[in-house]
């Protein structure tokens, strides 16, 4: 188990919350070697998705919401 800590500007925190919200499989996918194994990319953006999903819960346990900031800039 790795532990990190971050500390973030309020409107970093609300776009990371947006970004962590709209990225799937296919997202994933994107930023991984076409020429590997399918299998392996498949594995491999799994992990990827299962790793952002922990990050927007702890996003969402600091109580950092991305709206109203995906609409206005603003954070509250």
């Amino acid at each position: 188990m790795i532990r990190i800590t971050l500390e973030l500007e309020p409107g970093d925190a609300a776009a990371l919350k947006r970004f962590a919200e709209k990225t799937g499989h296919s997202e994933a996918l994107a930023v991984l070697y076409p020429h590997r194994p399918r299998h392996l990319r498949d594995e491999q953006a799994s992990q990827i998705v299962r790793a952002i999903g922990i990050l927007d819960a702890a996003l969402g346990e600091a109580n950092v919401a991305s709206w109203p900031w995906v609409e206005t800039g603003e954070t509250g």
